[in-house]
């Protein structure tokens, strides 16, 4: 055998080495939820100062656990970060209403802290609302507002339509909720083309994304930021470490693969909690007008699914205003929650 042979099979065994340990790997289950030791809590203290009062807890249900962040008192905001992300994407906000509200934020199955179950039937968006029902009896908010970004917002979003009761409002954030999202797949050749990375996601599993490159670049966001300015190196350090598992960027993809119908396979039940199903609570749509994950003709479907909807489009803003516009994201969320109190207590005889 001559030399560049032998190369090339000392090669071809060290990657065939390489891609058993990385499917053995990618197979295995990540840890479950914990607490206690979550260095984006640490950060969000160490930014509060002597206010930090930021803790977490995980919260179980049905078998799964929740990893959940809160600070403040007062009436409850939940925040519900997307893909891929925790928690602490949702920090922004949360700063700015923690002195005067209780805010508390999960990381979604799959992310994050908390539990990563590799079956795709918790991740259903009937069963995060179920969950998201126990958590609110535990908190004690009979009633709350509600906050999501991305995925968190489709959820939120629906949320909201399945359960207007249990709100006294909801805001999402560069994103349509779920009935919305799945008709603009059906009548709009623009989203089903901006889509198609959905498919790729679907299909993805921890060896293939290591080897293509794609778990690096699904963690390069919060460097991106970073550039802009518009977090610290610590924010972005802990954000990318948090999204560079890939045993769990596998698992939170399951939000993907339990909700989004292939385009040419959309069945009634997609559209949770109905395909007519509408937004009757104070809503309130922030929209990037450089974001590119959603065709915008999203925003008058919307509106002829909402009763109470307000739009806040904001200029040259892209997928993540919650970072690239501040205090215009923050006034807004501030000015709905505000708008719509918790009815007054009675008095106490």
């Amino acid at each position: 055998m001559s030399r560049v042979a032998q190369i090339a099979a000392v090669i071809v065994f060290g990657m065939a080495l390489a891609v058993l340990s990385l499917l053995i790997w990618g197979w295995s289950d990540p840890e479950g939820c914990v607490s206690g030791r979550d260095p984006a809590v640490a950060l969000a203290n160490e930014r509060a100062g002597a206010q930090g009062t930021y803790r977490d807890w995980c919260h179980e249900s049905d078998g799964n656990s929740l990893h959940v962040v809160e600070a403040g008192k007062g009436e409850t905001i939940l925040f519900i970060h997307g893909f891929p992300s925790i928690w602490y994407s949702m920090i922004r906000p949360m700063e700015d209403l923690r002195e005067d509200y209780r805010v508390v934020a999960i990381d979604g199955l799959g992310a994050g802290l908390s539990d990563a179950p590799d079956d795709i039937a918790p991740y259903r968006l009937a069963a995060m609302a179920d969950h998201l029902d126990a958590l609110a009896e535990d908190l004690g908010a009979e009633r709350f507002h509600l906050v999501g970004h991305d995925w968190g917002a489709a959820f939120a979003f629906a949320y909201a339509q399945s359960r207007p009761e249990k709100l006294l409002s909801v805001t999402g954030i560069s994103a349509p909720p779920q009935n919305v999202a799945v008709e603009m797949l059906e009548i709009s050749d623009r989203q089903r083309e901006i889509s198609q990375y959905v498919e790729r996601l679907k299909s993805a599993n921890p060896p293939l994304m290591l080897l293509s490159g794609a778990g690096e670049r699904i963690a390069s966001g919060p460097e991106n930021h970073l550039a802009a300015g518009r977090m610290t190196a610590d924010e972005a350090g802990v954000l990318k470490a948090a999204t560079s598992d890939l045993r769990r960027i596998n698992r939170h993809i399951n939000w993907y693969r339990a909700n989004l119908p292939t385009p040419d396979r959309i069945e009634a039940e997609d559209y949770w909690p109905g395909r007519d199903a509408k937004l009757s609570v104070p809503a309130l749509l922030i929209w990037g007008e450089e974001d590119t994950v959603f065709d915008p003709a999203f925003i008058d479907v919307l509106r002829g699914k909402s009763d109470n909807l307000d739009v806040l489009s904001l200029e040259g803003v892209g997928h993540a205003p919650q970072f690239e516009a501040v205090i215009e994201v923050n006034s807004a969320i501030r000015q709905i929650v505000m708008q719509n109190p918790r009815e007054a207590e009675p008095p106490i005889e």
